[in-house]
């Protein structure tokens, strides 16, 4: 009976991975059509090659602890903010290169901002949605996190209210 019960789990764990790959899949599958703008063959065996190294590389992350990308509340809750902000720094950094164009080479600014993170697979998620989400405006970059720090580069360097 202790037999049985540890193989239904040992099922159960293997459909949950291969949900997971094939969700992986579709995501990546689904990225790599909006791209495209086309469902030619190649293009399609291409993008389902892409998708099963993504997915196959999300597996073997999951497998060895790396990281831990968990969705949490309170990176859904900025992401609106932060994809609110695009349209403001496009504008930003329209009106920068006009400046640049008639006037000269403005150079940006960097910034540390505190952090405080560990060590742990949990932590190393937490460190790439920062990068990811921090990354979205087109005037900030997030160049690194560590466990102490996170170190941004904004091309407009006088908007430092946008970094977040």
């Amino acid at each position: 009976m202790h037999r049985r019960r540890a193989r239904t789990a040992t099922v159960h764990r293997s459909a949950l991975r291969f949900g997971e790959a094939l969700l992986v899949w579709a995501l990546v599958m689904g990225v790599w059509l909006l791209l495209v703008d086309t469902v030619s063959l190649a293009e399609l065996l291409a993008g389902g090659a892409a998708a099963l190294l993504a997915a196959i590389a999300t597996a073997l992350v999951d497998a060895e602890h790396l990281a831990r990308l968990r969705l949490q509340a309170r990176v859904l809750l900025a992401l609106p903010a932060q994809l609110a902000g695009v349209p403001l720094d496009l504008w930003l950094l329209a009106r920068e290169l006009a400046k640049a164009l008639t006037s000269g080479h403005r150079s940006g600014s960097f910034h540390e901002l505190a952090f405080e993170g560990g060590t742990g697979a949990r932590d190393n998620g937490q460190r790439a949605a920062i990068e990811m989400l921090g990354s979205l405006s087109p005037n900030t970059i997030v160049l690194g996190v560590d466990e102490r720090a996170v170190l941004v580069h904004q091309l407009v360097a006088h908007h430092e209210g946008r970094v977040q």
